[in-house]
């Protein structure tokens, strides 16, 4: 931990676990029972790799904010970047309320382009700021456009009720 700055490190750990811990309220009881439940195309990968890259989402955030709080020296830039990181943050929690909370598969279908909006911002100006970061989230980045073809099928097969 040389060389490591404590408080945007504290600050980096803390907030990925707070918004894990809200977005856990926020959808209550698990949907689960509802998603098992769902026709699911084809493509869809298995549940565990979902609870697999979920796990890498916060870790990598907290990276991710490590960074922006610890290597972008303009005040601006750091404003920005921190704003975006943590509006994507409380986008995930919500885009999770709005399929497992409200057992939408609508909700996840349009939720993903509202997720896309703060995620692309992020990336841009991370790419200004603080490249390496912006590199960081390209992996995550085709995730969610993986997301988004999911949920579309998911939402075509279950139909309007879900």
């Amino acid at each position: 931990m040389r060389g490591m700055r404590k408080g945007p490190l504290l600050a980096a750990m803390a907030l990925p676990v707070l918004f894990a811990v809200f977005g856990t309220a926020l959808v209550g009881g698990s949907g689960l029972d509802w998603y098992a439940g769902l026709d699911k195309p084809r493509f869809l990968v298995p549940l565990r790799v979902f609870y697999l890259v979920g796990s890498l989402y916060y870790a990598l955030f907290a990276v991710v904010l490590y960074r922006v709080l610890a290597r972008i020296d303009d005040p601006g830039g750091r404003a920005l970047s921190f704003g975006l990181t943590v509006g994507v943050l409380l986008c995930n929690e919500l885009w999770n309320y709005g399929f497992f909370g409200l057992r939408s598969t609508l909700a996840g279908f349009l939720g993903i382009f509202v997720f896309l909006a703060p995620l692309t911002a992020l990336v841009v100006a991370l790419r200004t700021y603080e490249r390496v970061s912006a590199w960081l989230l390209v992996p995550y980045y085709l995730w969610v456009l993986y997301d988004l073809a999911w949920t579309y099928q998911l939402w075509r097969l279950n139909g309007a009720d879900s």
